[in-house]
């Protein structure tokens, strides 16, 4: 779980006196220089979290710098590997609180029960909180998911958030060639920004594409989605589906 200098910078605005929760621990991969650049302040301690990471420099301190820009962090794991995380695993319900700003750094798509974890990091966020995920979409093996921007567009969408933003990046920009034939695989990655713009219950949502088939047919549902924890809604959406010709 890493925010690179990218991540750190799409959030600078809102981490500054924040009541942050991050679901696992956020190491910094960046370099002091960059931090300093970002935040004003010069960092003083280091990790070698850069080893796992595979990257040559160590990393600034992630609490360090909650502390040097006034923000109280609180960090969830199902392991306290670096001894301050509170214990949680998200495959299973929780009440984390409730916060300005959650940080999914890259820990959603290890959960193998993702629809409950994505439950979890979004009912932590207060009404007008944020709510920021890197996830990974073409890095086979990396995790037990990867995910598409119409999971975000969906999830979010539905339930009434903003997304302020969507974006796909390369892990690593792909070699280009002027004149010589090259090849453009790459791994991508997510970055989703959304706002909590109302407090009503989540519902877990219908794939845009279905949605628009369903338009096209005359028979959308009354409302996007259908209420978690309804039992009934789980029949009637394989029941609605099949109705239709969806699988």
């Amino acid at each position: 779980m890493a925010l690179p200098y990218h991540a750190l910078k799409r959030l600078e605005p809102l981490m500054r006196g924040a009541r942050i929760l991050s679901l696992g621990y956020p190491d910094l991969m960046c370099s002091a220089d960059e931090i300093e650049k970002l935040f004003g302040y010069k960092p003083t301690k280091f990790t070698d979290a850069h080893e796992w990471h595979k990257v040559k420099n160590p990393f600034p301190e992630t609490i360090e710098l909650f502390e040097a820009i006034g923000a109280k962090a609180m960090i969830v794991d199902f392991t306290a590997e670096r001894g301050i995380e509170k214990i949680a695993d998200l495959n299973h319900p929780h009440d984390l609180g409730k916060f300005d700003l959650v940080i999914d750094p890259g820990t959603l798509e290890h959960c193998f029960n993702i629809g409950q974890a994505f439950l979890n990091a979004a009912n932590a966020v207060r009404q007008g909180g944020n709510i920021f995920h890197i996830s990974p979409m073409t890095m086979l093996n990396h995790a037990f998911w990867s995910l598409n921007p119409t999971t975000f567009h969906d999830f979010y969408g539905q339930n009434g958030w903003t997304i302020t933003e969507l974006k796909v990046l390369p892990v690593a920009a792909p070699f280009v060639s002027s004149t010589e034939r090259f090849d453009m695989h790459t791994e991508y990655l997510i970055r989703c920004l959304a706002r909590r713009d109302t407090n009503r219950p989540l519902r877990w949502p219908i794939q845009t594409k279905y949605l628009k088939k369903m338009a096209s047919r005359h028979a959308a549902p009354s409302s996007s989605g259908f209420d978690i924890g309804n039992s009934s809604a789980t029949a009637t959406d394989g029941a609605r589906n099949r109705a239709h010709g969806f699988p």
